[in-house]
């Protein structure tokens, strides 16, 4: 047997007579309901906001964190500090060294070719800063001091001397 659908009329019609009697509701119900709502969007719109704040300020730190993590370039590596660190780390080994070895047939410093590529060096430097010379042709310059210097610290460090066969 199937049922039929009931309708509001149907239900309206077996409902006790008091209870068919819809009074209207209060204004003040209208107000309290028209608040509800409102706070619940204000409640709603500030975890959206929070929620979006708290994400930006992960991305943020994420960003700010990132290039701590990433691997140094070239670019990055400040060459000038350096090649000062090294140049001090040079003299301390020819101070506590006293004296420069000297090429017995020649009679001059093993190390003049090292020390006339870094005067020619220093003077190429010298001359991109009196020209105002930009970065990009800087580094190139401080970052050859600064591996010669390190080549130069090697060898006095491990005390090579050169010999002519």
């Amino acid at each position: 047997m199937v049922e039929q659908e009931l309708t509001i009329r149907d239900i309206a019609q077996r409902l006790p007579l008091q209870a068919s009697r819809v009074q209207a509701p209060s204004a003040e119900l209208w107000l309290r309901i028209a608040a509800a709502h409102l706070q619940r969007h204000r409640r709603r719109r500030v975890r959206r906001f929070a929620g979006a704040g708290l994400i930006l300020a992960a991305g943020l730190a994420i960003v700010a964190l990132v290039p701590a993590w990433s691997p140094k370039t070239a670019a990055d590596v400040d060459w000038q500090a350096r090649a000062q660190a090294l140049e001090m780390q040079l003299h301390a080994v020819a101070a506590s060294d006293g004296a420069v070895a000297l090429d017995t047939e020649s009679g001059t410093t093993v190390l003049d070719n090292t020390a006339l590529e870094l005067a020619r060096i220093d003077g190429a430097l010298q001359k991109a800063y009196d020209s105002g010379a930009q970065i990009s042709e800087l580094v190139p310059l401080w970052k050859q001091r600064s591996e010669l210097l390190s080549a130069l610290l090697t060898a006095r460090q491990q005390q090579l001397v050169l010999t002519r066969i």
